[in-house]
Formats: structure tokens, C-alpha cells, sequence
């Protein structure tokens, strides 16, 4: 039995060295392709990788690099924290209530029909340029994604377990924990996966668009100034937010809520 275990223990530990190696290669090869590309185009047009990164490693030394990341940070936590929330409280009731359902349908259209530069523009009529306004953007764009995909998978839960739930009186947080969130896990994960990755491209978006400090109006400042390695730094530090959601993030959270399936990765 204990060799089994080890053997087993083995397996997995060469299948996670094997992921990572192959994810290694996949970004030296983008790399690669960078560099390939740079050589090829004019400095103004693309810095290459070299420049990039001693530009970055500059920004990291300067106290205001830190003022712009905390700025964009709060940012998109408030904005994630805020549509999640919503799309996910009004996915699960909406999931269970036609009526609810019925009602949202019109909102829920609008929203994921409205193209997102007019979003932007009635953002900045209503809210001018700041936080305000890169926080109603994000949480308006995110917020039904969340809702659909809570909703839809919310509906398809099998009667039986909610008739069990009423006949041991689960409480509403009993439902949410032990029925609804397992239920809904794997396209949950799914979901949190999108729109953490969306919420940050839109955040910079609107900040490049609509605000006058975080990571986006750091992008329209070298932009407008020609400072190609600088763009190229503050597009990398966006990467990188993204990467290090995902594996500090959400990651942890999909081993948390699909450990009991055997899905870890």
C-alpha cells in the first residue's frame, strides 16, 4: 500500500514537472518570437525584450511604480469583488426563481449587447475621470458574465438534492456550501478564470481612456511620448497581474472547490 502511495506521489510530481517545463518552453518561445520581431521593426515600434525588461527593473526601483500598482490594484479589486458578488447573488437566486429570471432578462441583454466603448463614454459623462468611473466599466461588463453562467448552472441542479435540503431544513448557507457551489464548481472556476483576466485588460482599458493615474495612464503617457520600452514595461506589468492572479488566486480557489473531484490543475 505504501509503495503504491509512492509511486503515486511519483506519477504526480512528474506530471507537474513535465506541465511546467512544457509552460516553460511555451514562454521562451514567445519570447523568442519577441525578439524576432524586434529585430526585424524599428525601435519606436517594438522594444525588444532586453530593453523591456531593464525598463522594468528601472520602474520597480521608483516609489511612484508602487503608487501606480496599488492604484490599478484597488482598482480591480473593488471592481472584481463588486461583480462577482452581484452576478454570482443574483445568478444563484435567479437560478432557482423564473420570475427573478424573467425579470433580469431585459438588464442582462442590454448589458452584454452594449458595446463597451459606449459604456466607457457614459461612464465618464456620469462619473468624470477616477476610480468611479473604472469601477462602474468593469463591474457593468463583468457582472452579467458572472450572472449567466451562475444562473444557467444554478438551473440544471438536480430537484432531488433541493428536496433533501428542505426535508433535513438546510439553512440558505447549508444550500450554498454543501449543494450549490460544488454543483456549479467546474464552470464556476471557469468563469472566475475569464473575468479576472477581462477585469484587468478593462481596468487598464478605462484608465488609459479615463483616468489621470494607475497602470492604463501610465500605458497613454509613454505611448504619447514615444518612450517604446516603457510601454512594453507597463504591458508586462499587466501580464504579470494576470499570472500572478491565476496562481496565487485562482488557483488555490479551483483546488479548493474541485479537490473532492480529483481536478487540481
Amino acid at each position: 500500500m505504501t509503495s503504491l502511495l509512492k509511486s503515486s506521489l511519483n506519477y504526480q510530481h512528474k506530471l507537474i514537472i513535465q506541465k511546467s517545463l512544457i509552460q516553460l518552453a511555451g514562454v521562451l518561445a514567445l519570447i523568442a518570437v519577441w525578439q524576432y520581431l524586434a529585430d526585424q521593426l524599428s525601435n519606436m515600434i517594438l522594444a525588444t525584450p532586453k530593453q523591456t525588461f531593464l525598463r522594468l527593473a528601472e520602474l520597480i526601483m521608483d516609489v511612484e511604480f508602487w503608487q501606480t500598482l496599488q492604484v490599478s490594484l484597488t482598482r480591480l479589486t473593488i471592481a472584481l469583488s463588486g461583480a462577482c458578488f452581484i452576478g454570482f447573488s443574483l445568478g444563484v437566486i435567479a437560478g432557482r426563481k423564473a420570475w427573478l429570471r424573467d425579470f433580469l432578462a431585459p438588464a442582462r441583454w442590454l448589458l452584454m449587447s452594449i458595446p463597451p466603448v459606449i459604456v466607457v463614454l457614459l461612464a465618464m459623462l456620469w462619473f468624470g475621470m477616477g476610480s468611479a468611473m473604472v469601477i462602474f466599466i468593469t463591474v457593468i461588463l463583468l457582472s452579467p458574465t458572472v450572472y449567466v453562467n451562475t444562473q444557467k448552472n444554478v438551473s440544471k441542479i438536480d430537484k432531488h438534492w433541493l428536496e433533501l435540503a428542505i426535508i433535513y431544513q438546510f439553512s440558505f448557507y447549508q444550500r450554498l456550501a454543501k449543494i450549490y457551489i460544488p454543483a456549479i464548481a467546474p464552470p464556476l472556476c471557469a468563469t472566475l478564470v475569464i473575468v479576472c483576466c477581462s477585469g484587468v485588460r478593462i481596468v487598464v482599458l478605462a484608465e488609459v481612456l479615463g483616468s489621470h493615474e494607475g497602470i492604463g495612464y501610465q500605458l497613454a503617457n509613454a505611448s504619447s511620448n514615444f518612450e517604446t520600452p516603457e510601454l512594453y514595461a507597463w504591458v508586462s506589468v499587466s501580464l504579470l497581474i494576470v499570472a500572478i492572479l491565476e496562481l496565487l488566486l485562482l488557483r488555490p480557489i479551483q483546488h479548493r472547490l474541485l479537490h473532492w473531484q480529483g481536478v487540481g490543475s
